[in-house]
């Protein structure tokens, strides 16, 4: 008996961005094509979290909607983030802000996360099922990087909530993360999409989720914070694209967020989602209909 063909999708990281995602889910679903296997990195293993526990794409929103009025969002630190600035190149340029305002040493020279653990627990509890991988209606998986050795890891066994913890532990945001003798961090700065992650499940077929921004206009440097947040957000940049090329099928929704830690605007995004899969939907299931009809010839060789 052949194998059946497989549907992968690997939702990349983003934060406030990422809420794409769920739009993107909501339009497959909506348009019939399927989701065999789920990878996530980031906020995109939260959500491919989700989705893997409960295929419902309204619910999702629906939690979503009471976790950003909820106590446990108010406390997750966000909105401290959003309010140094509204536009930004990633973390370190958010770091670079708070030099400047004379937050940075009183808060990392003496910790190694910005965001305490407990709110951030909370914060999973709220929106992740008490779990383990194995225990999840579609095959998922997620992405770290283990600071010892500097290894990609994917982590598709385990507690659910420590899994993607791992993969959302954004370095100097939220503490790293021991796991089985690794000490874990946020799988953006190995795997910004984990789509070689999806093919180790077993996909035939990946369609790959990028929420990330355009590449921004970098004005002249004011120290060396603002140089050294510049060259990591192009390195991840220049790894996202490579990494890209690996997908079947890449999704690109332009989500209308301006700052990462801005989730005021998750219904836009959303919307986004959606309409990123009705414009590409008749594209989307060419392409898949191709790509079945190959492997069916190669089987049958």
């Amino acid at each position: 008996m052949s194998k059946r063909f497989k549907v992968g999708l690997a939702l990349g990281g983003g934060a406030a961005r990422a809420f794409s995602h769920v739009g993107v889910l909501d339009g497959l679903t909506r348009y019939g094509v399927p989701i065999d296997i789920v990878t996530g990195t980031s906020m995109g293993a939260l959500i491919g979290a989700m989705y893997a526990t409960m295929p419902d794409v309204a619910a999702i929103k629906s939690r979503f909607a009471a976790y950003v009025e909820s106590d446990e969002f108010a406390e997750s630190g966000f909105n401290f983030f959003k309010e140094l600035d509204s536009h930004d190149e990633g973390i370190l340029a958010e770091v670079g802000r708070m030099a400047r305002r004379g937050v940075f040493n009183a808060l990392m020279v003496t910790k190694t996360a910005l965001v305490n653990d407990k709110p951030a627990a909370s914060s999973y509890a709220y929106l992740l099922e008490d779990l383990t991988v194995a225990e999840t209606r579609i095959p998922f998986a997620t992405v770290a990087l283990d600071l010892k050795n500097g290894e990609r890891v994917v982590l598709s066994q385990g507690r659910l909530r420590e899994v993607v913890a791992a993969s959302c532990a954004m370095p100097g945001v939220l503490r790293p993360v021991e796991l089985d003798g690794r000490l874990l961090v946020d799988g953006g700065w190995t795997e910004t999409i984990p789509i070689s992650a999806a093919r180790q499940l077993g996909a035939d077929f990946v369609i790959a989720v990028d929420v990330g921004d355009d590449l921004r206009r970098f004005s002249e440097p004011r120290n060396a914070l603002d140089i050294i947040a510049r060259a990591d957000y192009l390195a991840r940049n220049a790894l996202n694209r490579e990494q890209l090329k690996a997908a079947d099928f890449v999704l690109s929704p332009e989500n209308g967020v301006t700052h990462w830690a801005d989730f005021s605007t998750s219904a836009l995004a959303i919307r986004r989602g959606e309409q990123d899969v009705e414009r590409r939907i008749v594209e989307l299931k060419s392409v898949l209909r191709k790509a079945r009809w190959r492997n069916w010839i190669s089987v049958k060789k």
